[in-house]
């Protein structure tokens, strides 16, 4: 009976990691989308108010406002993978999607199949995860890398 106990706890602290790793990308999710549009709306009022002529580029105001652009600017360019990625909301749904898999197959699991169920999801959680982290690390969210192209093509006359 303590082999059992032993894979519940195992199942549990999966669960636990998944949960909260599903948490974590929710809120950073959140994070930078609102910090996404509020760079974009400062990028898109700040020049309008200059250029309408609300105050002029001279005064304090409007070096300000200069100054506000060119970082928020900066750092929209910077952070734009982070800011506006397709991918993390993508990341969210295969987190709670193979969360969801994970207990639907520990509940239909038969006594001796659960250590493998866990085994299989435990793999291809740390799959997944690592995955994650490589492309944040590598900051491959930004690259467009072209498509492998089989065919080498002939050179012009």
């Amino acid at each position: 009976m303590a082999e059992v106990a032993d894979v519940d706890t195992l199942i549990r602290e999966l669960d636990d990691r998944m949960r909260h790793d599903c948490t974590r990308l929710s809120m950073w999710r959140v994070v930078h989308r609102t910090t996404g549009l509020f760079y974009t709306v400062v990028l898109i009022v700040v020049p309008a108010v200059l250029a309408v002529g609300f105050t002029s580029s001279e005064t304090p105001l409007g070096k300000v406002l200069l100054l506000t652009t060119a970082v928020v600017g900066g750092l929209n360019v910077t952070f734009r993978p982070y800011l506006h990625s397709l991918k993390r909301r993508s990341a969210v749904n295969t987190m709670r999607h193979l969360r969801d898999d994970f207990r639907a197959d520990v509940a239909n699991a038969v006594e001796g199949e659960v250590l493998a169920v866990y085994r299989k999801y435990s793999a291809t959680y740390a799959t997944i995860f690592e995955e994650r982290g490589n492309e944040l690390i590598d900051g491959r969210l930004s690259v467009e890398e072209p498509p492998d192209d089989p065919q080498p093509k002939p050179p012009q006359p």
